[in-house]
């Protein structure tokens, strides 16, 4: 009798062929899938970004376009304030909302040399949402929040600090220019979702000249009250500390010097900019408002 190990060898090597393909496809299935579908999650909102860099763009134009006014406290002509904008938008399975009453602005409270006056400037916000993540336009900025993530400000608002620095030898002598042009989006609550694309109407409806800018310096403190509606207070934090730092002022809340931040809540932030100077007023301070009609559509 002939005994032959040939066809058996031939079925081993094919049942190890077939366990190392299983093996393989259940490598992929098990990690390069979601590595796939993650980076089309990544692509989708990194267009999304690219989409809210556009609208900034375009408001910021409305904003800074020619102006038609001649007191800006008393504005008669509003239609003609400045150019309207129209920013389209890939939806991508998401879904961008407008929300004009949300509970996203800022105060002020400004101590001048002889008196304390408190404005609220600024309101509303726009955001895009998908899969958990979300990009938001709030108080003029963009804020990317990753699913379980920090949230990140990837532009600036139009908020400007900086030391004008007169005097190198000694700091104290030097004064701090602040300039807030705030954006206060009017109008009705409106989203659209989808695959299609959306296109976001922007019309400017007011501009107001809040605090006009000084020769002198007349402000000794400015408390800038941050509300996120979407708990994006570490984003802000961040801004502003850098901003501040960047313009020669350290953190002191305890002797009252330079600035203090104060987080009072997950949707609540204080800046207290006390200067280089607390003997004097230091403060350049110029705020102004506009009032944008939104509409997603």
């Amino acid at each position: 009798m002939i005994r032959s190990e040939k066809a058996v060898s031939e079925v081993i090597g094919m049942v190890m062929i077939l366990f190392i393909m299983m093996i393989v496809i259940g490598a992929i299935l098990l990690v390069g899938v979601p590595m796939i579908e993650s980076g089309k999650e990544r692509a989708r909102m990194d267009v999304a970004a690219n989409s809210f860099l556009s609208l900034q763009n375009d408001i910021e134009e409305v904003v800074r376009g020619p102006i038609w006014v001649t007191d800006p406290m008393d504005v008669t002509d509003v239609n003609r304030l400045g150019p309207s904008r129209e920013t389209g938008f890939q939806l991508m399975g998401g879904t961008l909302s407008v929300l004009p009453k949300a509970n996203t602005y800022m105060i002020l409270d400004v101590t001048f040399t002889s008196s304390i006056q408190n404005y609220i400037i600024g309101a509303g916000e726009i955001t895009f949402e998908a899969n958990g993540e979300e990009i938001g336009y709030e108080n003029g900025a963009l804020i990317r929040k990753y699913e379980g993530g920090e949230p990140l400000m990837f532009s600036n608002p139009l908020i400007s600090i900086y030391n004008t620095l007169d005097n190198q030898a000694n700091p104290s002598d030097s004064n701090i220019t602040i300039s807030i042009h705030a954006i206060n989006l009017s109008g009705n609550l409106s989203s659209v979702g989808g695959d299609g694309k959306a296109r976001i109407e922007t019309r400017p409806e007011n501009y107001k000249q809040i605090i006009p800018p000084d020769i002198i310096p007349g402000v000794t403190q400015l408390n800038i009250s941050i509300y996120s509606a979407r708990d994006n207070i570490n984003a802000w934090e961040s801004f502003f500390n850098t901003k501040l730092e960047t313009a020669g002022l350290d953190q002191n809340c305890l002797l009252k010097t330079g600035y203090c931040i104060d987080k009072t809540s997950t949707s609540n932030l204080v800046v207290r900019i006390y200067g280089n100077n607390n003997t004097r007023p230091d403060i350049f301070l110029s705020v102004y408002e506009s009032t944008l009609n939104v509409m997603v559509r």
